[in-house]
C-alpha cells in the first residue's frame, strides 16, 4: 500500500477535529444562576425556521469533499425507491375510466373498485396492480383481475377471466409507461 493511503484518515482527522468544537457556546435561552452548581434552562422550545435561499440543506463532509455524490432528486410523484414513476403514472393513465380504491405510491399497490362494464350489468371487475422494481419491463408489473357474476339469486360468485385479457392491461400499461419515460427524457434532454 502506498504510504499516502495510511496518512490521509490522519489528514482528514487532523483537519475535521479542531473545527468538531466550533459553536459551542450555550445556547442563548439558558442562563447561569449565581450558584455555579444550578443551571436555570428555559423550557421554550425553539422555533424552526426555514433555511436561507440557496442553502444546500443535503450536503454532508463527503459530498462537500467531492468523496461522495448528493441524491438526485426524481422527477415525477413521489414513490418508493423500488417503484417507477412511469409505471405508477401509466397505470393511473390506463385505470382512468375506474375509481382507485387503494393505492401506495411506497410499495407500488394500486387497487381499484369494482367496475360493471355498460354492455354486462351482470358481471364487475376488480384490478390489482402491484409495480415490483423500477425497470420498465414486463416482470416488474404483476396484474390481477377480480372478475364476478351474478347469480339468478342476485348474489355475486367468482369467475374466471382469460389470460390475454389480464395481458392486454398489462402491456397498455408498459406502453404508457415508455411514452410517459420519453416524454420525460426530451423534457430534461431539451431543458438543459
Amino acid at each position: 500500500m502506498r504510504p499516502l493511503y495510511y496518512r490521509l484518515p490522519w489528514l482528514l482527522a487532523a483537519t475535521v477535529l479542531p473545527l468538531a468544537g466550533c459553536g459551542s457556546d450555550p445556547a442563548p435561552n439558558q442562563t447561569m444562576l449565581a450558584d455555579t452548581t444550578k443551571v436555570a434552562v428555559n423550557t421554550q422550545k425553539p422555533v424552526a425556521t426555514e433555511p436561507e435561499e440557496g442553502m444546500d440543506t443535503e450536503a454532508n463532509l463527503a459530498t462537500f469533499l467531492g468523496l461522495a455524490k448528493k441524491p438526485s432528486h426524481q422527477t415525477g410523484p413521489k414513490v418508493g425507491a423500488d417503484v417507477s414513476p412511469s409505471l405508477w403514472l401509466a397505470a393511473h393513465d390506463t385505470l382512468k375510466f375506474v375509481n382507485i380504491a387503494s393505492e401506495d405510491p411506497m410499495t407500488g399497490m394500486l387497487i381499484t373498485d369494482w367496475y360493471s362494464p355498460a354492455k354486462n350489468p351482470n358481471e364487475r371487475l376488480r384490478v390489482s396492480v402491484f409495480i415490483l422494481s423500477y425497470a420498465l419491463r414486463t416482470d416488474s408489473l404483476s396484474l390481477t383481475i377480480d372478475r364476478e357474476e351474478r347469480g339468478p339469486d342476485g348474489q355475486w360468485k367468482p369467475s374466471t377471466i382469460d389470460r390475454k385479457t389480464v395481458e392486454d392491461l398489462e402491456n397498455a400499461i408498459l406502453l404508457r409507461a415508455r411514452q410517459i419515460h420519453a416524454e420525460t427524457y426530451r423534457n430534461t434532454v431539451l431543458a438543459k
